[in-house]
């Protein structure tokens, strides 16, 4: 059984985040170090987004952060624009954090773990579907992301994006910082 070569077929694939850079970039690649996908963002759109892009210049998706809300909150679109989820971050929770996916009002995945540490887990109707885990012995910040459940790659895809940007964004704001841009992922 082959591999599958493009990021919205990939179970199991891992996301390269570059250091040090002017702007937030992810390389996605397949478990076999294969390229299947990127991303890239400026700090300073307001507000924050992510255009999803096949390698043909097409739009999958896009990502758009709500500008005035009590809480963190980025609305996933599919490329014909239709609302594929709205993520947002709990306010206030006693210990560790936490995000919720709904859709049409109605939450259906809830996220949870160490974010800070970048290992955390997603799961719809209380079944996980998806794990994220860094990798320590590595020159960049490197993700390990695997579905395991039945959910829309573009919704875990989506997720792991704003988390990572929303935690960097979290650790920077004592510093300063913000902001999102493109994604290219290889389709047919």
């Amino acid at each position: 059984m082959s591999q599958p070569t493009y990021l919205l077929e990939a179970n199991d694939f891992i996301m390269k985040k570059k250091i040090l850079s002017l702007h937030e970039h992810y390389d996605f690649e397949d478990l076999t170090g294969t390229k299947i996908g990127e991303a890239d963002g400026n700090l300073f759109q307001i507000p924050a987004k992510f255009n999803v892009i096949d390698t043909h210049g097409l739009e999958a998706m896009h990502l758009e952060g709500k500008v005035l809300s009590l809480r963190k909150q980025f609305t996933f679109h599919g490329a014909t624009g239709e609302e594929l989820g709205t993520i947002k971050k709990k306010i206030v929770k006693l210990i560790g954090e936490e995000f919720w996916v709904e859709k049409d009002g109605v939450e259906f995945m809830r996220i949870y773990g160490n974010f800070t540490e970048h290992d955390y887990q997603m799961a719809v109707d209380g079944v996980q579907v998806a794990s994220i885990h860094k990798k320590w012995v590595t020159l960049r910040d490197t993700l390990g992301v695997s579905i395991t459940g039945n959910v829309d790659h573009r919704v875990i895809i989506g997720a792991v994006i704003v988390i990572e940007h929303v935690e960097v964004t979290e650790k920077n704001s004592n510093n300063s910082g913000s902001g999102f841009g493109n994604i290219r992922i290889g389709f047919p």
